[in-house]
């Protein structure tokens, strides 16, 4: 093995250790702390139970970033709580299993995630999940899932989607299903995008180890859905086209994370259907 790459291997070793013991730190600390801030939560601040569930997860999803700070780049450009409607569909592209904990970079928290079934059976999370009241979008319609969404929307509580549905494997963008764009044409809400990228490189699906590369995380202009009722029955298929075009101009932005000819894909046949 050459010599040169050595301080490289020791550097990439040394940082997923030092990640990896202060993110078990994270979860003993966040596992310890919450049942106490749970009754602050309902007692002092007059929190429902869910909404006091789905603050701490928020609050562990600031000390994660945190942590990440200490070793890798994270730069934050989340607009301030004015700028989300009450409440909002929040769509954000899908790069890493650690997506989900860089939402702790909104400044909003009263939210809830659209996940598979697998997430509700991973220890410790799975329970904070159902507390938090999340939708489960195993085996359901896009018919059911609107109905769900539309009555947790009714209550206040704004709610995370990742359209592609899956994470990427390689920073491409997938096809966007329809249901975001469904719910946001029947709902008349408006639909706020937020750009990850570079937590596809930090910790590559499939993978364990993580690297030294950085994350940015920024909230894009807000579409209001309104605009789109001229289009009719096709309108929500127009949403879909316009929101996926301004991921990819972000994402073309950033293309030193990737190769830069993974950004020039458009919408595929599925989505124009």
């Amino acid at each position: 093995m050459p010599t040169s790459q050595n301080p490289y291997i020791l550097s990439s070793i040394l940082r997923n250790i030092g990640f990896y013991c202060g993110f078990i730190i994270l979860n003993l600390t966040i596992f310890i702390i919450s049942p106490p801030l749970y009754l602050i939560l309902r007692t002092a601040c007059k929190h429902s139970s869910g909404q006091a569930v789905r603050r701490i997860i928020w609050i562990y999803g600031r000390m994660w970033i945190i942590l990440a700070s200490f070793f890798i780049k994270i730069k934050i450009d989340t607009k301030k709580a004015e700028d989300y409607s009450s409440p909002s569909i929040i769509l954000v592209n899908h790069q890493s299993f650690f997506d989900a904990f860089c939402m702790g970079a909104l400044p909003i928290y009263d939210i809830v995630f659209l996940v598979r079934s697998w997430p509700f059976r991973i220890p410790f999370y799975g329970h904070y999940m159902r507390q938090a009241k999340y939708i489960n979008s195993e085996n359901m319609s896009c018919e059911e899932f609107v109905c769900e969404a539309k009555e947790k929307l009714n209550q206040g509580v704004s709610i995370i989607i990742f359209p592609e549905g899956t994470r990427s494997k390689n920073g491409q963008l997938g096809r966007f299903y329809s249901g975001a764009f469904k719910l946001a044409m029947e709902s008349k809400l408006p639909i706020v995008p937020v750009c990850i990228d570079g937590s596809g490189k930090f910790l590559p699906k499939g993978k364990l180890l993580i690297t030294a590369n950085s994350i940015s995380i920024r909230k894009l202009p807000t579409i209001d859905s309104i605009e789109f009722e001229k289009f009719g029955q096709r309108a929500h298929i127009e949403l879909r086209k316009n929101v996926k075009k301004m991921f990819i101009k972000e994402l073309e932005q950033s293309f030193r994370h990737y190769e830069p000819t993974l950004y020039v894909q458009t919408c595929s046949p599925r989505e124009t259907q």
